[in-house]
Parts: structure tokens; C-alpha cells; sequence
């Protein structure tokens, strides 16, 4: 026997409408309501994670630091950034550099990651690659003091006198009692010949550190 059920023998006159729309709004609530719950358990689980990684390389295990992100399995900036910070202290610079550059993918305006992409390559010896991050870092904030002091200690290491100076004085300028770039623009003096300017610049060096051996031992060079 074949039974065939009249929807309207059921319900009847009802207006069901109202009833979907409860019904609908619902399983709304139920969705929004599993999805926080999804999100806050990924929370707990990066911060779970970044705990114990940090933890691990408190003790120097980098290795284990660096498997505790990677279970996260999670390609965003702060993993990324920070596998690359672990592979470094691990001494694979090639892996490390690699990370920090994907960090900089997802956030272009990264100016912590690119200082970070610096420590491999100038533990690889690429300076010229190091350079150009800095002028990268310049583009973004050009007083950045950290970025034109280095830049301004490459060329001084080329011994470039005269770009040294010019990207250490735009340091002295927002920084002038900086015990580092009065130090090095003295050198930079002393080196090209210029050895009453250099002693300006130890004489300030020294005002900031009287214990300072470095500037101590550069002055009585002028």
C-alpha cells in the first residue's frame, strides 16, 4: 500500500513562513557560534604554540622551537617571521633568509622583517644584499637611525668616506649626543685626513661615555 501524505492535510492552513525564518535564523547563530569557537581554538592553539617555541629556545632547542610552529601549519607573517628568527640561531641562514622573505610577501611594509632578512645575508657575507635592504628601510622611514647607521658603517668599511658620512650625519642630526655615530663619524674624519672634526666627534663620544677605551684610544690619534 502506497501512501501519499498531503502536505496540506498536515499543516493544514498554517503560515510556515514565520517558522522557516526562525528556523533559518537559528542555524545562523549555530554556524556564527561553531566559527567563534573554531577561531578561538586556533587562537589558544598559535598562543600554545608560540609558548612552548619560545620555551624551546630558552633551552636552545631550536629545532623543537621551530616543530612547535610548524604543527600550527600556519603560513602567516608571525610564523614566518619568527622560523625565520629560529632558523638563524640554528646557523642555516639559507632557510632563515627564506622565511623572512616570505614574511615581507605577506606584509610588504615590514621594516622588523627586512632587519630580520639582514642577519642571514650578512652571516651568508652577501653586504651588497644587506645594502640594499637598508635603502629598502629607507624608502619606507628614511631617518630610521638604525638603517643609516649601518649603511653609513658599510661604506665606511669600503672605505667610502664620503657616503659614510653623509648617511652617519643624518643619525648625528636627529641623535646628536648618539655615543655610536659620534664615534664612527670621528673614524670617518680621522680617516679622511680630517683630524679637527675627528676630534670633535670623540670629544662628544667621550662626554657620553668617559669609560669608552674605542674613543679613548681614536682620540689620541688626532
Amino acid at each position: 500500500m502506497i501512501i501519499v501524505i498531503d502536505k496540506k492535510s498536515i499543516f493544514g492552513n498554517l503560515n510556515l513562513k514565520p517558522l522557516f525564518k526562525v528556523m533559518k535564523n537559528s542555524i545562523k547563530v549555530i554556524i556564527g557560534f561553531c566559527v567563534l569557537c573554531g577561531s578561538a581554538m586556533a587562537q589558544d592553539n598559535a598562543e600554545t604554540a608560540f609558548s612552548k617555541s619560545y620555551s624551546f629556545e630558552y633551552d636552545t632547542q631550536y629545532a623543537k622551537a621551530m616543530e612547535a610552529l610548524l604543527a600550527l601549519k600556519s603560513d602567516s607573517y608571525e610564523v614566518n617571521f619568527r622560523l625565520g628568527w629560529l632558523e638563524y640561531l640554528s646557523k642555516d641562514y639559507i632557510n632563515s633568509e627564506k622565511y623572512y622573505k616570505k614574511a615581507i610577501e605577506l606584509e610588504p611594509g615590514s621594516i622588523e622583517a627586512r632587519f630580520g632578512q639582514v642577519l642571514p645575508l650578512a652571516a651568508l657575507g652577501n653586504m651588497n644584499n644587506v645594502l640594499t635592504i637598508y635603502f629598502d628601510i629607507l624608502k619606507q622611514d628614511p631617518n630610521n637611525s638604525i638603517a643609516n647607521y649601518r649603511i653609513a658603517y658599510i661604506y665606511y668599511s669600503k672605505k667610502d668616506y664620503t657616503n659614510a658620512f653623509t648617511y652617519v650625519s643624518k643619525v648625528i642630526k636627529s641623535y646628536p649626543f648618539d655615543f655610536d655615530s659620534n664615534l664612527l663619524a670621528g673614524k670617518i674624519m680621522l680617516d679622511s685626513g680630517k683630524k679637527p672634526e675627528a676630534k670633535k666627534y670623540f670629544l662628544k663620544a667621550l662626554e657620553y661615555n668617559p669609560q669608552s677605551e674605542d674613543a679613548k684610544n681614536a682620540l689620541k690619534k688626532v
